[in-house]
């Protein structure tokens, strides 16, 4: 006999007696079995979420396939509220930039971080539906003196929790986007590039 099927022996042995323990065997099975019943309810809670976020993503990625294939012409509003969500991902303080929104052309005017300004027009390039981009950002180092980045920034907590705070000079919505463009710099998307 090997010594891995005498500790195997010994193990088994050792649960047989604490499970069918005549005093204090019922109420280890119970907890076995609780414990057994909890597991499977975890598994399958986790499988069904699994599967619902793998849905939805996959759902998510034919939409946008589809929209980018189909290449159907976008309203001005439709196209500023894009540019406008996706502000917050590049920029500390997004409520300061003003986005305007004529035939397909975007308009970036106000304050920005001059190590954003790029990041900025590269992502406003990159919204689907945008065909050019104009810089009217004012570059600067720091926020400095610069009013509207003076305003508390808006973490992801209080934007989950929907608790934006709407007071301070940055706080205004932006214009509806519907002007005519002002004559500045035009970002590319295609060649990423300003001429």
């Amino acid at each position: 006999m090997d010594m891995r099927s005498l500790l195997s022996g010994i193990a088994i042995g050792a649960v047989a007696v604490s499970v069918l323990d005549p005093s204090r065997g019922a109420r280890r099975r119970a907890l076995l079995r609780d414990k057994a019943i909890r597991a499977g309810r975890i598994t399958g809670d986790a499988f069904e979420t699994t599967m619902r976020d793998l849905t939805n993503r996959t759902r998510g990625f034919a939409a946008e396939t589809q929209g980018w294939i189909a290449d159907r012409a976008v309203d001005d509003a439709r196209l500023l509220e894009r540019v406008r969500a996706s502000l917050g991902r590049v920029s500390s303080h997004p409520r300061s930039v003003d986005v305007e929104v004529q035939g397909g052309q975007v308009t970036l005017r106000g304050p920005a971080l001059y190590s954003e300004v790029q990041d900025l027009l590269s992502m406003a390039a990159g919204v689907r539906g945008v065909r050019s981009v104009i810089n009217e950002l004012e570059p600067h180092d720091s926020p400095g003196r610069v009013p509207a980045s003076q305003e508390p920034t808006v973490t992801a907590r209080d934007r989950d929790a929907g608790t934006r705070r709407r007071s301070g000079p940055g706080s205004r919505r932006p214009r509806s986007g519907l002007h005519a463009p002002v004559a500045g710099r035009v970002f590319f998307p295609s060649t990423g590039g300003v001429p």
